[in-house]
């Protein structure tokens, strides 16, 4: 009976060995908890040295912790596997007495511990090291589409300026002169009617092209923000319901996330009027409460089918959808096109808005 009760409270004692183990490795970090564990580890086999070796890149010396010091007549009474990531060695007097089957166990069990809570702790410190990478490159993204957008918007400008002082004035030059020729020849001219018509289509050029100066970069963007410039686009609308909800703050989204919705939405709502032969649009625009921004363009024209089978769409609406999707993927965005709830067609922006905001 009591070689049994002996041998019970050695299982229990190996046992709370384990146990306190794990206890310190869950509650302290590895490079805390590895020196107490060793040292514990030699008093469990009656060792004089211990020692833990930590498995290291090729060509590089292993790293090493060592509790304790040889005595000069030694002998190694436990060595855990090789080829492990972390291996125990425990070194004590040759004479000492041996470990049995059961301490070998426990001794394997709590090499284990020790190794998983080592991989654990160089994981966290690889994952660590590669999120910081990961924003690192982030950034550096973030730096490039900030530099490609105003690239963009700087020759888009440049443009939009040369068409003002080049073709624009031309047109309206010509626009003057023929109605001021109209007037001096009288309304008895044959050639009344045909001046009177090319000045119409020289009014009408300058319209155009001052619409499409607009287009390239409306005044508004720059001095008042995204909503306020997508509002004036709006309210230029003739024959058509229009539905905006635009949240004023997207005013003070940072100046590249504000011109890619400008120009996502530019494009939608161009696609509404032109092609969809729609009586309605729906514009919303807004931030929502994780730091997302968010476009919605909803019509109810013609529908989606082209959209849904890009081989019979015309190049220019190709490269519409394309383009839209472009600029949200800039921003790491995502863009979606589907059918409204009662028809037409129902574009879907959303991207992360950074930290910095605009002004």
């Amino acid at each position: 009976m009591r070689a049994l009760y002996r041998a019970a409270e050695a299982r229990a004692a190996r046992l709370r060995f384990i146990i306190e183990t794990r206890t310190l490795l869950d509650a302290q970090a590895f490079e805390t908890a590895a020196p107490q564990i060793l040292s514990r580890l030699a008093d469990f086999a009656g060792a004089t040295l211990a020692t833990l070796t930590f498995a290291a890149p090729q060509g590089k010396t292993p790293a090493q912790l060592t509790i304790g010091r040889p005595t000069g007549n030694d002998a190694i009474l436990f060595a855990s596997e090789d080829g492990a990531a972390l291996s125990l060695t425990l070194i004590g007097p040759a004479r000492a007495r041996a470990i049995d089957a059961d301490d070998r166990q426990t001794l394997e069990v709590v090499a284990g511990q020790l190794a998983d809570a080592c991989n654990l702790e160089r994981q966290a410190a690889e994952k660590h090291a590669l999120l910081g990478d990961l924003e690192l490159q982030r950034s550096e993204l973030a730096a490039l589409v900030a530099q490609l957008i105003q690239a963009q918007e700087q020759e888009r400008q440049r443009v939009a300026l040369d068409l003002h002082d080049g073709a624009a004035q031309l047109a309206a030059g010509l626009s003057y002169r023929l109605q001021d020729l109209a007037a001096r020849i009288g309304e008895v001219h044959a050639l009344k009617p045909e001046i009177d018509q090319l000045a119409a289509l020289a009014r009408h050029s300058v319209a155009d092209l001052r619409a499409a100066i607009a287009d390239l970069r409306p005044p508004e963007l720059d001095d008042l923000g995204v909503a306020a410039a997508l509002r004036t686009r709006l309210d230029a609308i003739d024959g058509m319901e229009v539905i905006a909800d635009l949240d004023a703050g997207a005013d003070r989204w940072p100046a590249s996330t504000g011109i890619i919705f400008y120009r996502v939405a530019q494009e939608a709502i161009t696609n509404a009027v032109k092609h969809a032969e729609a009586r309605r649009l729906i514009v919303r625009l807004f931030e929502d409460g994780a730091g997302q921004a968010h476009l919605e363009v909803i019509d109810d024209g013609k529908g989606i089918s082209e959209a849904q089978h890009p081989e019979v769409q015309g190049r220019g609406a190709r490269l519409g959808i394309a383009g839209m999707r472009e600029r949200l993927a800039l921003l790491g965005g995502r863009f979606e096109i589907f059918a409204g709830a009662s028809g037409g067609a129902h574009v879907r922006a959303a991207a992360p808005l950074k930290q910095e905001r605009a002004g």
